[in-house]
C-alpha cells in the first residue's frame, strides 16, 4: 500500500517552506503529478514554466505575501499566482494536497537523483516499497548494487548503472552546505534592505566569498558603519526570517536562517572601515600574501589597519583602495583576490582592466518558445518578448538558439522544421523594423556520445551558426570525451562551445576531458568558448578561464536564458569572466554589431 503525499510531513520534515527554491518545488512536484495522473499537457507545462520563473525570481514572494504586496511574474499565471498566495498565507492548501495525494513522497525526492525522472522514479518506488523518505536514496542505491534494477523490464544494466553513479552523485553533493552566488545574494540583499529601514546606516557591504563573486557561498558577512550601534544590532537580531539568534554583542552578531545558513554583521568605525572591508574579504592566501608583502615594508595587516612595527604607530583606513596604495600595490578589485599571482602584479602595475556588464552588447545563447520538437526543454518567452527585454537591456544584437530537434526526426523533418522556424523569426524581425539591431537564428545542437552533432549536416545551411554542448553521457572516461568534443568542434558553422565541462553547481560534476587538446582546437578554429551565466553552471569554471586566458583562447559570455527574466543572470558570467581576469578583448562579445556579423561568418 502507498503512502499518500501529506503537505504537512512533508514540510516539517523536509523543510517544504516558503522560499521562492522550496515554492518553486512544490510547484514542480505538481507539474510531475498531473503527469503521472495523465493530465493536460498544457497545464504540466504551466506549472514547470511558473517553477523555473519562480526559482530565478530575486524578491522572496513569501515577504510580498506577508505584507499584502502584490507581485506579477513572468509566466505565473492568475491561478498558479492564487494557490501560491493561499500556501503561504495558511501553510497549507487543500487543492494542491489534492492534486499530490495519492502519490508517495518519495517518487518526488527520487526525482532530485539525475537521470531519474517522475515515470521511472514512480515505478521503482512501487515495484520495490520504497516508502521510507528518510532512507529512499540509500534504500534504491542498495537495491541497484544488488543487480535487482536491471532485470526490470525497459532498464538494463547500463541504465542501472547510470542509477548507482547518479545517486552517489546526489547523496555526495547533498551533503555541502555551501549555497549558491545567486542564492547567497538573494539572502544578503533581503538582510541588507531590512537594515537600510534604519536611517542610522552610513555604510554598508557584503563580505567574503559573496563579495569576491565566488560561484558558492558558505556564511553571509555583513559590514557596516553606523551612528548608533546597539540599535543596529537589536533590529539585525530581529530579522523576521530567523531561525534563531546564535549571538549578540556591541559591534557584532550572528544569527540562523533557516537550511541552518549562518549571517553575521559586523560593525566597524567609520575610520577603520575599509581596513575591515579588505581584511573580512579576503581570500584566505591572499591576505597571508598581503601580510608578508606588508611584513616586507615594516607593517603588521590586521583588521583594524596597518601597525608601524618600528615605531608601534598604528595607521587606519576608512577605504580600502588607500590601504592598497599606501602598501604600494595597484588596488586589487575583490573578484581576483584568490592568492593568485595579483599581489606581483598589482606591485608593478599590472593587473588586467577586468571586463564590466555594460561592455557586452548581445547575448548569443537565448532559447525561445518556438516549437523545435526538441527532447530538452523549450524556452518560454516570445521572440518578441525576447526582443524587447534585449533592447532594455542596451543590447546591439541577440542570437536565439533553441535545442536541436529530436535525434530521431528524419532530414526532411528537421528541414521543416528549421524553414518554419526562420520564415516565422523573419516576419516577427521584419514587422518591428528594429535599426542597428539584429537577431540571429541559431541552435544549440547536443554532441552526441560518439562525436557525431544531433543534426543533419544538409540542416546547418539554414543557421546563422552552431552552439555546439554536451546533454548526455557525463561519465565519458577522458580520452573518449576528449576525441567526442575535438570530433565535434570539426564541424561547419560551429561557433560557440556552450557551458563546456557541463557541471551543475552542488549537482553533477564537471565532466573529464584533456581541456588543452579541447580548447586548443577552439583557438585554432576561432570557435568562442563559453562563459555560461546560469548561477547553476557558472561554466567555464574562473580557474580554467584564467589558464586558457594566456593561451590566447577567446571566449562569450551567455545566459543561456530559458526564459526574459534570466537574461539578467549574464551579471554572474560577468562575475566569473572577472574572476579569470578577462577584459573586454578577450570576449567576443563585446564586438560592435558589424564586427560580430563579419566573427559569427567566419570573416572576422
Amino acid at each position: 500500500m502507498s503512502v499518500n503525499f501529506d503537505v504537512n510531513y512533508y514540510k516539517q520534515k523536509y523543510l517544504f517552506g516558503k522560499s521562492n527554491k522550496e515554492l518553486a518545488e512544490l510547484l514542480r512536484y505538481i507539474a510531475y503529478s498531473l503527469e503521472l495522473k495523465k493530465q493536460d499537457y498544457f497545464r504540466i507545462i504551466a506549472y514547470k514554466n511558473a517553477a523555473d520563473a519562480l526559482e530565478s525570481y530575486p524578491v522572496e514572494i513569501y515577504d510580498l505575501i506577508k505584507n499584502n504586496e502584490d507581485f506579477e511574474i513572468e509566466n505565473i499565471g492568475k491561478i498558479i499566482k492564487q494557490k501560491l498566495i493561499e500556501y503561504c498565507k495558511n501553510g497549507y492548501s487543500l487543492e494542491i494536497a489534492e492534486i499530490l495525494s495519492g502519490i508517495p513522497i518519495t517518487v518526488f525526492l527520487l526525482t532530485k537523483v539525475r537521470s531519474i525522472g517522475p515515470k521511472k522514479a514512480y515505478r521503482l518506488v512501487e515495484t520495490f516499497k520504497l516508502y521510507n523518505p528518510d532512507t529512499v536514496y540509500e534504500d534504491l542505491l542498495t537495491i541497484a548494487q544488488q543487480g535487482k534494477i536491471k532485470v526490470l523490464e525497459g532498464f538494463g544494466a547500463k541504465s542501472e548503472e547510470s542509477i548507482i553513479k547518479a545517486i552517489q552523485t546526489y547523496l555526495s553533493f547533498s551533503k555541502q552546505s555551501r549555497i549558491l552566488l545567486s542564492e547567497a545574494d538573494k539572502i544578503a540583499g533581503a538582510i541588507i534592505k531590512w537594515l537600510k529601514k534604519l536611517d542610522s546606516i552610513e555604510k554598508i557591504d557584503v563580505l567574503g566569498s559573496i563579495r569576491r563573486r565566488y560561484e558558492t557561498v558558505g556564511d553571509i558577512d555583513i559590514a557596516v558603519v553606523s551612528k548608533n550601534n546597539q540599535k543596529i544590532i537589536d533590529h539585525f537580531v530581529n530579522y523576521p526570517n530567523k531561525v534563531k539568534i546564535e549571538n549578540a554583542g556591541t559591534n557584532k552578531a550572528s544569527i540562523i536562517l533557516k537550511n541552518n545558513i549562518r549571517v553575521d554583521i559586523r560593525i566597524a568605525e567609520k575610520s577603520k572601515y575599509g581596513s575591515m572591508l579588505q581584511y573580512f574579504t579576503g581570500n584566505k592566501i591572499h591576505n597571508i600574501n598581503l601580510r608578508e608583502h606588508a611584513l616586507r615594508l615594516g607593517y603588521s595587516l590586521s583588521e583594524y589597519g596597518l601597525k608601524d612595527i618600528k615605531n608601534n604607530r598604528l595607521i587606519y583606513f576608512s577605504d580600502e583602495k588607500d590601504l592598497y596604495h599606501f602598501l604600494k600595490l595597484q588596488y586589487i578589485p575583490p573578484e581576483i583576490r584568490e592568492g593568485n599571482e595579483e599581489i606581483e602584479k598589482a606591485l608593478v602595475n599590472n593587473l588586467p582592466n577586468l571586463i564590466t556588464a555594460s561592455d557586452i552588447k548581445g547575448d548569443l545563447h537565448i532559447h525561445s518558445n518556438f516549437n523545435t520538437k526538441t527532447v530538452y526543454d523549450l524556452g518560454v518567452s516570445s521572440l518578441e518578448e525576447i526582443i524587447t527585454k534585449a533592447i532594455n537591456l542596451g543590447y546591439s544584437y541577440i542570437g536565439i538558439a533553441d535545442h536541436n530537434p529530436q535525434h530521431s526526426l528524419s532530414e526532411q523533418e528537421v528541414k521543416k522544421i528549421l524553414t518554419e522556424r526562420r520564415r516565422f523569426y523573419d516576419q516577427i524581425i521584419y514587422s518591428k523594423n528594429i535599426e542597428q539591431f539584429k537577431v540571429f537564428i541559431a541552435i544549440e545542437c547536443d554532441i552526441l556520445p560518439n562525436g557525431e552533432l544531433a543534426i543533419p549536416h544538409s540542416c546547418i545551411e539554414y543557421l546563422d551558426y552552431l552552439i555546439i554542448s554536451v546533454h548526455s553521457s557525463f561519465e565519458q572516461d577522458k580520452d573518449t570525451m576528449t576525441k567526442r568534443l575535438v570530433k565535434a568542434l570539426e564541424y561547419p558553422n560551429v561557433r560557440i562551445l556552450a557551458h563546456p565541462t557541463g557541471r551543475l553547481i552542488n549537482k553533477r560534476p564537471a565532466i573529464t576531458a584533456d581541456w588543452d587538446k579541447v580548447l586548443s582546437v577552439c583557438k585554432t578554429k576561432d570557435i568562442a568558448v563559453e562563459i555560461n551565466s546560469n548561477p547553476l553552471r557558472l561554466d567555464l569554471p574562473f580557474e580554467l578561464i584564467k589558464k586558457y586566458k594566456s593561451k590566447g583562447v577567446k571566449f562569450i559570455i551567455n545566459t543561456d536564458a530559458h526564459d526574459c527574466q534570466s537574461m539578467e543572470f549574464l551579471k554572474y558570467g560577468v562575475d566569473i569572466a572577472k574572476k579569470g581576469w578577462l577584459t573586454k578583448d578577450d570576449v567576443v562579445n563585446t564586438k560592435s554589431l558589424d564586427k560580430i556579423d563579419l566573427w559569427l561568418t567566419g570573416k572576422k
